[in-house]
């Protein structure tokens, strides 16, 4: 079995549809063989024949390897681009995050909609402001309602809870035996001195 030749130690030979190819088809093939052929002439490019294809290769003589510390410098500097470009990266999505919220924004027609909605509700709270503050009695049927359900359902809501911790307290007192307000003070509890049975508004 044949061996597989190497056009030249430490580099990939590259053939004329390669380097067309690599080029982004800027330069077509047609060219690309006669520049090749010319560095050939030029003995700047070597080139060896495997049966149908021809591979070229820059000449290794010609190139220069680098030194340590050179080497060591486009290390320092393939890392300095990779932190830029994570830092890019990091700007962009920031920039994409800004963007997705002013895309989902109000256009200038909705916010000035919205605007004039706003000292329009705004302007009936200024006139409820006035009416109030002339000392006339102004809440309706309606608001009283809403007040006396909301109180009631608020009181069912306080009694429940005074009730709920009650039972909880009253056997810790009797096992400790301890008054109430002992265990509370103990606890840094504070005791709520009103009746649940008696209504403080009920005469209003």
């Amino acid at each position: 079995m044949a061996k597989t030749k190497k056009a030249a130690q430490g580099s990939s030979g590259k053939d004329d549809a390669d380097i067309s190819s690599n080029l982004h088809n800027a330069v077509t093939k047609t060219a690309t063989q006669k520049i090749l052929g010319s560095l050939v002439t030029q003995d700047e490019v070597t080139c060896k024949t495997y049966g149908k294809q021809t591979v070229y290769v820059i000449k290794q003589d010609q190139v220069e390897s680098p030194s340590n510390e050179e080497l060591a410098q486009m290390d320092s500097q393939i890392e300095a681009l990779k932190n830029e470009i994570s830092q890019y990266k990091e700007e962009t999505k920031q920039l994409q995050s800004v963007l997705s919220g002013l895309n989902n924004s109000l256009t200038n027609e909705q916010m000035e909609k919205e605007l004039n909605n706003l000292n329009e509700e705004n302007a009936k709270y200024e006139e409820r402001l006035k009416e109030l503050r002339s000392g006339t009695r102004q809440v309706s049927r309606e608001e009283k309602e809403n007040i006396d359900t909301a109180y009631e359902r608020n009181r069912k809501f306080w009694k429940e809870r005074k009730r709920m911790c009650m039972d909880i307290l009253d056997p810790m007192c009797e096992s400790m035996e301890k008054k109430p307000a002992e265990v509370m003070e103990e606890l840094e509890l504070e005791s709520d001195p009103v009746d649940i049975n008696v209504d403080p508004l009920a005469n209003i």
